[in-house]
Order: C-alpha cells, then structure tokens, then sequence
C-alpha cells in the first residue's frame, strides 16, 4: 500500500509540474492591450500617440476580420473542391483566383493601416516601425491577423 500512496504522489507531482510548465512556457493569445502596451513601450509614444493609435486599430479591427473571415471562407472552399470527385478544374481555378485577389486586398489594407501607424510616431520611430512590420506582413500567412512583434 505503501508503494501505491508513493507512486500516485509521486504521479500527481509530475502531472502537476507538466501542467505549471506548459502553463508558463505555452504562448499566450495576444490581446489588443498587449499590442498597444508593446507599441507605446517599443516605439517610445506619447499618451496622444498611443491615443490616436488605438483609435486606428479599433477602425481597422472590423476590416481586418472581414478580410480573415473571406479568406477563411475561400480556403475551405478550395480545400472542398480539391477533395471533391469529379474534381471542377474551372471552378477549383477560380477561387484560386480569388484567394489572391483576397489576399491582395488583405496585403494593400494592412499596407495602408500599417503607414497610418507610423504617421501617429516621431519620424525616426516610425521608419523603425515599418522596417519591422512591413517583412511580416509580405510573409503573412493569412492564417490569423498579422502580429506585429
């Protein structure tokens, strides 16, 4: 009995610690107050700054969740037809087209929203700003919002 007591101790302390680990080292979802408590802190912003920042990222949240929530929907599309029999070659070509049509549209929007940023900033930080930010966003994946850190 003795034994048993001392390996399910001995269980839940390692349940317990893999649980503290992941807990502690898994990435956490980024909230718009994280983003803007990064921008503020990264890019040295005044409180009016910071203001007309937030003003623009809560104008451009909507756009940005139409723009994710079309792309979204055209890939499940083209993954619908790519498994379909008969395959629909015509139909598979065009929401290809699409897809990049949605993630031209996606790309110049967040060009724009991106320059509209670094306008609120001095000059010398917003150059830093669209230095860091401009790479991801020609690398994004259109799989969740571009994050900019």
């Amino acid at each position: 009995m003795k034994t048993f007591a001392r390996l399910s101790l001995l269980a839940l302390a390692v349940a317990a610690l893999a649980f503290g680990l992941t807990h502690w080292l898994a990435p956490h979802p980024q909230t718009p107050a994280d983003e803007i408590t990064w921008l503020t802190s990264e890019f040295h912003l005044t409180t009016a700054q910071t203001a007309a920042i937030e003003k623009l990222h809560a104008a451009y949240d909507p756009v940005c969740m139409e723009h994710c929530r079309l792309i979204r929907e055209t890939r499940t599309r083209l993954i619908s037809l790519k498994t379909s029999t008969p395959r629909d070659a015509a139909a598979y070509a065009a929401a290809e087209a699409e897809m990049t049509h949605l993630k031209g549209i996606c790309h110049d929007a967040t060009q724009k929203h991106l320059e509209a940023v670094a306008a609120q900033m001095s000059p010398a930080e917003g150059r830093r700003f669209l230095v860091l930010t401009l790479p991801k966003l020609s690398a994004q994946s259109h799989d969740a919002p571009l994050d900019p850190r």
